[in-house]
Parts: C-alpha cells; structure tokens; sequence
C-alpha cells in the first residue's frame, strides 16, 4: 500500500473511532462498538500520537473520568491501557481514569490467575496512596478490591459469599422500592440463588433451564443476557455432568475421536474446550483402549500449558487420567509423572490459592494419597491423605451461614472413615485415629475458634479487618474468609488450630476422667468391614473388625432413626409403641454387631482388677451416633449398661479439652428450671414441674428455682425466661452455683435452612420469645470464661441430637461441652414422661447422698428402672414411689435414651 493509500487508510480509521467515542460520549457503550474501537486502533502504528490519544479517551469515557467502569467492559481494560503511550495533555482526568482502569485490569488479572492476589493487593495500595484524595477514584480502586477478595473468596469454594452477594443485591432492590425492574432483577436473584444450589448439590439438569430463566429476566431488565449464555463446551460438560450422576451414558460418548476434537476443539475453545473432549474421550471413565486415553492426557497437558483458571483443574485430570491409563495397562508407569503434577500444583496451592482452603485441596490430596499407595509409599499415602482432611476444616471456619457449612462438610467425617479403613490395613493406627477426629465436630470447633477472632485479628496488626467485622458483620461477602486466612496464617496452619490429639494425650485423659478406653465405632462401606479403634487407658492401640456394623442393614435401623423424631414425651404407651418396639429390635442387633465382640475382646477379664465395671467413652461415626449402644442386649436378655459404664464424646480433641478443664465441686446451690410458662408455644409439661420441685427440694435447695411450682403458680424467682438463664450462665460469683436442671422443652430442627436446637423457656415481660440456642450457649460461656459450671441436666426432649448431620455432633448438649461445661446430660429422644421423673430424682439422688461421680450416677439411677428389685430410696416421693412399684414396665425407651458426656 502506498503512503498516500496508507494515510488515507489510517484517516478513515481514526474517524470510525472518533464517531464510536462520540457515541460512547452520549450513551451506555455497546460491547460490538468496543470490540470494532479496539480492533480499529490495534491497527494504527505503536507510536502513533492518535492511537494514545483516542485509547485514553476511550477510557476516560468508560471510568466517567476515574470511577468504576461497567463490569463488561473489564477486559478492554488491559488493551486499551498498553496502547496508552503517553498521558494526552487536554484529558486532565487521566490520571484518575488510568488509576481506575488500571485497578479494574488488575481485578481481571488475578482472577485469571495472570497476577497474584498479594502483588495485585500491594499495587492497589500504591494507587489509593496517590489518588485517596479524589472520592470516585478511592471508590473505584475499593471496588476492585473487593473484587480481588470475592473472587478469592468463591476459588476458596466460600459459598456464603456466594449467597451473600446475592442477598445484597435483594437489599438493594427494596432500597429503591418498586421500579419497572424490580421484577425482572428479583427473579434474576431468586434465580441466581437456585443455580447456586444446582450446584452445590450436583443437580446439573436444572443448569440450563435456570440459564435460560436468567437470559430472559435480563432482557426484561434492560441489562445484557450474555452473561448468562453457555458456550457450546460448557453444555457438553454440563450433559457429562449430569449423565455421570445418573449412571446413564452420554450421547457425546457415542461420537467418534474425530467428531469429538470437531466439537470442542476448536479456534477460540481454549483449555474449556479440550477438557471437555478429553472428558468424553474417558467415556465416563469406562474407556479401555489406551489410544484415546493418552490423546486425553495430551489434550489436558496443552490445556495446563494456558494461563488461566482452568489450568489448575487441567492439571488434576492429567494425573487422573495417568492413573487411568497405568491401570488398563496394568503397570506403574506414568505414575511418577503424576505425583509430580499434583506436587506441584499442591505447591502453587499452598502459595498462592489458599492452601487447605481451596475447594481442589481434598480432592488433590486423595488422588495422590491413591496413586502412593498404589506405588507401594504407605507412609507418604498416609500423611498426604491427612492433609487432605485439613480442607474441612478450612470449610467450617470460612462459611459464615450454617446451613451452607453444613453442606460444604457432609464429605468430611466419610472421607476420614475412608481414610482411617486404608491406614488401619497397613497398621497405622495412629493415623487411622487422626483422620477419624479431623473429621469430626467441625462446625462446633468453627463457633469456639470464631469466638476469639476479633481479639487475634488485633494481635496480628488487622485493626482494619476490625473494622470492618464490626462495622459490615460477620456475614459481609468475602470478609470471613479474609478474616480467617489471618487467623490460619498467625497460627502456622489450619492443623494448628484444630489440635490433633495423640495417643498418649487421649490417655492422660482417660485418667483424669477416670474411664478406661475411648472407642470410635466406625460403620462398614460397601467394600469394607467396620470397625472399632481402640485407645486404652493403658498400653496399646488395637482395632477390632466388625463385619456387620452397617446401620442400612441392621434389624429395622431405619425405621429405628425415621421413628426417632415423632416420639414425644407425653405420647400415651400405645403412640409410644410403634417406636419402642423398634428400639427393643435394635438392642439385640447392638450387641450383635458391636458391643458383644467390644466387651469380650478388650474388656470381660479386666473387670475384678478394676474394683468396678470398665467405663467406655464412645465416638460413634455416621448414623451409629443415634443408636443408644448402652441398651445392647445379649442372648441372656442382659443389657451393655449392666456389665459397662457408657460415655459419649464428640471427638477425641473435645475429649482431651473437657478433661483438661479443672474438677469442679458440685453442692447444692445453682439453678432448677421447671416447665416455664412458654406463652403457648410448647405444651404444658406438668410432671416435669414436679419433677423439677421434688428435686430443688430434696437435692438442690440453696438453687433458685424459676418457672412454675406443682400447683401452676409461678415460682417468686421468677418465671423461668431466657433471659434468666442467660443470667446465671454469665454469673461468675460463686453464690450462683456450679449445677444446671432444666425440667423444660428442647427444640430440635435439623432442615437445612432451619436447623435449630434450643431451649423454650418463659418469654420475657416485652413479649420476646424464650429460645435460647445452642449457638448463643456457645457464646455466653465463652464471653464469661470465669464461670465455673460442673454439671447441666437436660430432662428436655432431643438435647442431645445433632442439627448438623451425625458427625457434627452439634446439639444443645455439646455447646455446653464447649462452653466449659464439665459433666453434661442430655437425651437422644423425647424420653416418656414418668420415665423421666423416676431417673432423674435417682440421679441426683445417686449423686449428692451416695456421693457418686456423675457417670455412676446416671448408671445406678438406669439400672433401677432395668433391675425390679433394686431398692428404692427411702426418701423417694411417694408418687414416684407408686411409678417406680411398676418400673419393669418401663422398657429401654424409658432410660436409654438419657446419655453422659464430659467429666
């Protein structure tokens, strides 16, 4: 081309772009004009005084002369600032709309992994340094920022942000009230909330419907629906996805290799498109021909190649595939290769993805934990796959919203059972015991470790998060985690906060409580048997196969659980029946398959040396949490509570915490809460009141008893409130007394989004509502760490079941454990209510006239109502007396379901 053709080329170039800024300059800007502005002056020469000029313009025009940019426009950014060669002297906002740019391209960078999140971090503060004093700009470099941290938070699998972010957008919409919009953007907001959930539980066939939903409510907005398409790849994973989750095989997999490179690989693909071929090139993992196998493995190795946020998840599927390939071909090789790609992207984890708190860690950790012990390194597979566990952990810290938390760690105490089963084949017991607690009460170590945030955030210098905590709260998207990664950080790693406890720590334990073994009971899987690990009060660890432990096949256990919330405590015998004639089925399938092999292994001979009977603190996994193991029965119809003493922990490390506590000397003085006047929200509980009086009076009396006395009056001390007992849980004056009897409601909800437990008491005098949570137990005793309670009685329905799965461990009776509590008494169901009258009045009995420790006492109080002729106290009541003449009728469901845990 000629110089005179050249110039006028360039002219006419230069005025398509001056006629594109002024239709910016006059309106919203369209990506199409944007892409032709860009792609119109990359043809101009570097250097050229033109191109400078217009392209800082440009972005003058998109920041408004240094404030935010429209988030579809982030990735001309970049472009447009390197074709910037000097500041044109008439843009006097440049220097703004440059910063501004320039932090939003930033943003962009780190989420594409171009940039570290910490360099990012140090180059923004270098521009609010220099532009803090213009407000728009400051706004524009915090935006992207927050951006950094939100981006940061969804890689670390932060769901609450995720939820969160959504939830201000609702916010948002009622602050501007009802606008032509607010339809469409509110079902852009239900909608988006609904694809979160699609994900988070694997329904990937509801994915495109809800796209489409979403494409339509932004047209209807007036906003682009083009965030919301799906390209062609996208949809080709989401049809694997979805078939994968159904066992039913995929139409891709049908196709040739030729027609499936076609498809997806293609110009403009990039790494999406060749992890979805090499996706269907496995055929769902069933492919056995190693040709297209190892043409998978090179599509992931150029997909790795390729800067981006896919290369971490490319550079996983090679080490999957290698595995594949090393086992149609029955061989170790490629193995090697594998552990080298998955050690370095631990590497590139660790330093700059989050650690443990990225969602791939578990997954990468397991895989490689695989493939070690497929090569033969059994302690490499042992610590590698303990690492893995630490991403659970990270997960409860980080979820601010319990429901989303709970979800996040449904995967946890499975994969420690998993793990525990591979290192008790090779004889790591120990490792065995630490992958069982690690997946553990998570949540409840969660709540404890967040209590102190505030103060360890001012310890390691973060006033500014502070303020931040207290100014936008602990749900503001992004903040926990930011919060968090401080609080991991200040103490060297998520393993250091969760404090493993060994063999020797668990025995020093055992001592000091005076029991004899802590046990976990672990279920069998479809390949496995199940097991018991054995940590005794002396010498070694042992584990004993138990081939039958599986709850889904065991004597109606099913229906044992789906019967266990309908029971009520004052269900008449017969309404009571269909419950109690499972549970009575069940007693002898306990024995069967746990407690008989358990106590005729490690503990029938040891009994005459001991002075008593051997004492057993139990951790049971999974679904075994809710079998009442101290009502097995054997073929001589004699229970597991007549030849042992049972408790119940959450863990070994809340174990070894609680009994770390200094003993606490109970007396008489404390406080006795009978049926408080719940205002209608539960019923009546008028035995329970009895209960509760004939106890104050007998047992406890320098306690202030609250609610109401046998006659329906209100007791002078008052009603029974929340607020009343909050009261006394927060009095550290040793005049409140160290003993808790609560003769009232528990409430029990384990729904997703409304799980609960919590006492009913009395409302207050302003009308407010008498729960008081396990959550908030938590936390008062936490804020009054002098407060020295002994012991807490439950005589409430459930307050000893979980509201957060089995294996969190998560009730009304551990967040007292949590709190400093010593002893605790709780109950796994709605015990019946003369059951409960009968046990409790010989509990206390039991252990202020006879003097006898907590567990002994709840045992003896038990085996009154299991053995007719045991003597009953002389100075038992004679109502309870008339119950107690006709106490063989009583049945398990009348004592087993109370339980001890703590000192």
């Amino acid at each position: 081309m000629t110089n005179g053709a050249s110039d006028s080329a360039s002219r006419e170039t230069v005025r398509r772009c001056r006629a594109v800024l002024d239709a910016m300059a006059a309106g919203a800007p369209e990506p199409a004009d944007l892409a032709r502005f860009r792609t119109d002056l990359g043809t101009l020469p570097a250097g050229d005084p033109r191109r400078s000029e217009l392209a800082a313009t440009m972005i003058t025009l998109l920041t408004d002369g240094g404030g935010a940019p429209p988030t579809k426009v982030m990735a001309d950014l970049g472009p447009l600032l390197d074709m910037v060669d000097s500041a044109p002297p008439h843009l006097l906002a440049w220097p703004q709309a440059q910063a501004s740019a320039r932090a939003f391209q930033l943003a962009l960078d780190t989420q594409e992994r171009r940039i570290t999140a910490a360099a990012a971090g140090a180059e923004l503060d270098e521009l609010a340094a220099r532009h803090g004093d213009f407000r728009p700009t400051l706004n524009a470099i915090e935006t992207a920022r927050k951006g950094i941290k939100l981006d940061i938070a969804f890689q670390r699998g932060d769901d609450s942000s995720k939820h969160g972010l959504i939830d201000q957008m609702g916010r948002m919409l009622d602050r501007i009230g009802d606008v032509p919009q607010a339809g469409p953007l509110r079902d852009i907001q239900a909608a988006v909330h609904e694809l979160l959930d699609a994900h988070e539980n694997s329904n990937w066939d509801a994915v495109p419907s809800l796209l489409a939903r979403l494409r339509r409510s932004s047209e209807a907005a007036g906003l682009d629906p083009a965030g919301f398409a799906m390209p062609p790849e996208g949809e080709a994973m989401l049809k694997l996805l979805s078939d994968s989750e159904s066992g039913s095989d995929s139409e891709s997999e049908q196709l040739t290799t030729e027609e499936i490179l076609r498809r997806h690989v293609r110009d403009g693909s990039g790494p999406a498109g060749k992890i979805t071929a090499a996706s269907i090139l496995m055929r769902g993992w069933r492919e056995t021909d190693p040709k297209p196998i190892e043409l998978a493995i090179e599509l992931l190795r150029e997909a790795a190649a390729e800067p981006g946020p896919m290369r971490d998840v490319a550079r996983h599927g090679i080490a999957v595939y290698l595995m594949r390939r090393a086992e149609v071909l029955g061989t170790l090789e490629g193995l090697d290769e594998a552990q080298e790609v998955l050690e370095d992207l631990i590497r590139d984890l660790r330093d700059d993805r989050g650690g443990s708190a990225s969602p791939l860690w578990s997954d990468v950790h397991e895989l490689l934990g695989h493939i070690k012990r497929r090569v033969g390194d059994q302690e490499g597979a042992g610590h590698v796959s303990f690492e893995a566990m630490y991403r659970f952990a990270h997960k409860a810290l980080m979820e601010s919203d319990p429901a989303i938390a709970r979800e996040g760690l449904r995967e946890a105490a499975a994969l420690g059972m998993q793990i525990a089963r591979h290192r008790v084949q090779v004889g790591d017991l120990r490792g065995a015991l630490d992958a069982l607690d690690a997946g553990r009460g998570l949540m409840l170590f969660a709540e404890v470790e967040m209590l102190d945030l505030v103060p360890r955030l001012r310890v390691a210098g973060r006033d500014d998060l502070v303020l931040r905590w207290e100014e936008e709260g602990p749900a503001s998207p992004g903040l926990r985690t930011e919060a968090i990664d401080v609080l991991v950080n200040a103490a060297g790693g998520v393993d250091k906060l969760l404090k493993k406890s060994s063999p020797a720590d668990i025995r020093a334990a055992l001592r000091t409580v005076d029991a004899d073994a802590l046990v976990y009971l672990v279920p069998t899987d479809q390949q496995q048997p199940g097991l018991a690990l054995v940590v005794p009060r002396e010498g070694q660890m042992a584990y004993l196969p138990l081939s039958y432990l599986d709850v889904k096949q065991g004597a109606g256990a099913g229906d044992y659980l789906s019967a266990l919330s309908r029971l009520s405590r004052e269900l008449s015998p017969v309404a009571q029946a269909p419950f109690t004639d499972r549970l009575d089925n069940l007693c002898d399938w306990a024995w069967r398959v746990a407690i008989g092999p358990l106590l005729e292994r490690y503990f029938a001979r040891d009994a005459a040396k001991r002075g008593r009977v051997p004492r057993i603190v139990l951790v049971p996994m999974a679904e075994l949490a809710a079998i009442p193991w101290q009502a097995a029965r054997n073929r001589e119809g004699t229970y597991a509570l007549e030849l042992a003493a049972f408790s119940l922990a959450v863990s070994a490390r809340e174990f070894c915490a609680n009994a770390a506590r200094p003993p606490i000397r109970l007396t008489s003085t404390g406080l006795v809460v009978g049926d408080p006047d719940t205002a209608g929200s539960a019923r009546d509980l008028p035995a329970a009141r009895l209960e509760a009086f004939e106890i104050h009076k007998a047992f406890l009396r320098a306690a202030k008893y609250v609610g109401r006395r046998p006659s329906g009056t209100v007791s002078p001390s008052g009603p029974g409130t929340a607020a009343q007992v909050r009261s006394w849980l927060a009095a550290d004056a040793p005049h409140a007394g160290a003993v808790l009897h609560l003769a009232c409601h528990g409430q029990f909800s384990s729904e997703k989004r409304a799980a609960k437990a919590s006492l009913v008491l009395a409302p207050d005098s302003a009308g407010a509502p008498g729960g008081l949570g396990a959550d908030e137990i938590v936390r008062l005793l936490h804020s009054t760490p002098n407060r020295q309670i002994g012991l807490v009685v439950m005589a409430a329905c459930h307050t000893g079941r979980s509201i957060h799965g089995y294996d969190e461990a998560y009730s009304l009776g551990t967040a007292f454990l949590a709190g400093g509590v010593r002893t605790v008494l709780s109950t796994q169901w709605a015990v019946p209510d003369d059951a409960t009258s009968m046990l409790m009045y010989l509990f206390h009995h039991y252990l202020r006239a006879e003097k006898l420790p907590p567990w002994q006492a709840l045992r003896a109080a038990q085996l009154c109502l299991i053995r007719p002729d045991t003597p009953m106290p002389e100075t038992m009541p004679a109502h309870l007396r008339e119950l107690a003449a006709d106490r063989e009728h009583t049945g398990v469901v009348g004592w087993a379901g109370f339980v001890h845990a703590g000192h």
